[in-house]
């Protein structure tokens, strides 16, 4: 009986030290750095703060320059950014030359404290990089860490990554969504890899209207397509064949104007649709 609950005793050991691993960082007073006013990695920066809030109550600062003392860092940016910084990858690792690549380790060798770099191939790669940052920390109420020996480097098996998405009765979302929730769903989206959405236009086989629209349908497209924009996903949209026959000119032209209407930019400064078609 001692020899099985001394044995019983060492696995739990073992599989604790596996779960632990290295010790965590306390990462409760860390300044978020971005030395990028570009939006994806604005955005990047924002998503970061934002979501370790809402999960542990703690407002982190957001910065564009570092901090000096013994302030731990979250540095986000691509690869070439932070290596014009002297922060690097340890030989033998490194952020894959490719679309939406990223890396994330913890770099001690600049600074009396940690230096966690989440950095990627370009801008989208970067916010893919704050999305794995965000999958690894350790949040609870009025705390959140992370393992002081993460180090991950990875590139996307395939190129596009998307979703559906349709503001209309029949739906795979909602249709009383507002702006920020659909904000929200992006991020939720982006923090696993989603790289693009697909807009479903104003008519397609389902009703015209909903008691529950914040907006009209096309104006939110617009918005959604704006937002999509902001946080460098690619934008498609699918256009079903509405009519029954197409053989009458007047039928292709009416719908040839139904479709440049959603795939227009307005005229007068409003934020415009990003069109394309379907893969494949």
């Amino acid at each position: 009986m001692y020899k099985m609950r001394f044995l019983a005793a060492v696995l739990i050991l073992v599989f604790c030290a596996q779960c632990f691993g290295a010790a965590s960082v306390d990462l409760s007073k860390v300044v978020i750095v971005s030395s990028s006013t570009r939006k994806i990695q604005a955005n990047a920066a924002d998503m970061l703060r934002d979501e370790v809030e809402k999960r542990t109550r703690i407002g982190l600062a957001v910065s564009s320059k570092m901090p000096g003392g013994d302030k731990i860092v979250i540095l986000i940016g691509t690869a070439k950014e932070l290596a014009a910084k002297s922060y690097r990858p340890a030989v033998g690792f490194e952020v894959p030359s490719k679309a939406d690549a990223y890396a994330v380790w913890v770099d001690t060798s600049k600074r009396a404290s940690a230096t966690i770099c989440a950095a990627g191939y370009d801008d989208r790669g970067t916010l893919f990089a704050v999305g794995q940052l965000l999958r690894m920390l350790q949040m609870g109420r009025d705390r959140v860490g992370v393992s002081g020996d993460i180090k991950i480097a990875t590139s996307p098996r395939y190129t596009l990554r998307g979703h559906q998405i349709g503001y209309r009765p029949k739906t795979n979302s909602y249709d009383a969504w507002t702006l920020a929730m659909w904000e929200q769903y992006y991020r939720d989206m982006i923090v696993f890899g989603t790289n693009a959405v697909e807009l479903l236009p104003p008519r397609t086989d389902d009703a015209a209207d909903s008691p529950h629209f914040v907006k009209p349908q096309l104006e939110m497209m617009v918005d959604m397509s704006q937002l999509a924009a902001d946080y460098g996903l690619d934008v498609w949209i699918w256009f079903p064949a509405m009519e029954d026959d197409y053989s009458e000119e007047k039928t292709v032209k009416a719908a040839i104007d139904e479709w440049g209407g959603s795939f227009s930019v307005p005229a007068e400064g409003r934020r415009g649709i990003c069109a394309g078609r379907r893969p494949g």
